[in-house]
């Protein structure tokens, strides 16, 4: 799921980085050179009202790793539809059209609030290479995912559980009924009880990705590995 940035630089990096910088509300990256450590780049006056917690730092040799991984799933999801027929191809290629439809990046899984940065020094590494960083405004919408009649934007409600989000919406053939994945905004990942007989509360927050994966099949594990992938793929997602 990428390292952290310490894995990508070195304290006695001869030269610093550069950033391109994104941040949002439709506005024009910016371009900043000889950046030279992390609380450098996120105490940016531009950045003045960026939501942290769906900010997302990549570099780019990890980009081209996570673009190629995103391809191969798209093709392992195109094999496994050439092998079934009706619905359950058909459930298949919505969730590869689905993931088609994103961006992907060598996402750095590092805390980038300018708070937690600057008073501890050691996540204030030092920055060496090509970075992009997505910082816009909170959303007010989460994303619904996967086997699900109607995947798309939906209106983020506070309080609101996972199972509730799916509440009307039907599940594709081949769909897990039981659990759901929420994909947080800093990538972390739960696995979310849905059905009526193991559900529990489980919050969104704004900007979250809500995914409903293929059932686990009995002696086939293949499924399981495509699901593994997806959630991969998701963390990895730029931000909208």
């Amino acid at each position: 799921m990428g390292g952290c940035l310490l894995t990508l630089t070195s304290s006695l990096a001869l030269a610093a980085g550069n950033v391109t910088l994104y941040p949002g509300n439709h506005q024009p990256p910016q371009k900043l050179t000889d950046v030279e450590r992390l609380a450098d780049l996120v105490a940016q006056p531009s950045l003045s009202r960026a939501w942290w917690p769906g900010a997302v730092i990549s570099e780019r040799q990890a980009t081209a790793a996570a673009e190629q991984q995103h391809q191969t799933l798209l093709a392992a999801l195109s094999r496994f539809a050439a092998q079934e027929e009706g619905d359950e191809a058909a459930a298949i290629n919505s969730v590869r059209q689905q993931l088609q439809a994103i961006k992907v990046t060598g996402r750095q899984f590092v805390d980038l609030d300018p708070d937690w940065v600057r008073v501890r020094p050691r996540s204030n590494v030092p920055l060496q290479g090509e970075y992009s960083l997505w910082a816009g405004p909170q959303p007010s919408t989460i994303t619904l995912m996967g086997l699900v009649s109607s995947p798309g934007v939906k209106p983020f409600v506070a309080g609101r559980s996972a199972d509730e989000y799916l509440d009307g919406i039907n599940r594709l053939s081949g769909a897990d009924r039981s659990y759901a994945w929420v994909i947080y905004p800093d990538g972390k990942t739960e696995k979310a009880p849905i059905a009526y007989w193991n559900k529990r509360h489980v919050e969104l927050l704004p900007g979250s990705i809500l995914f409903v994966g293929f059932s686990g099949r009995l002696f086939d594990s293949d499924f399981n590995e495509l699901n593994q992938q997806i959630l991969t793929s998701l963390t990895h997602r730029i931000p909208d």
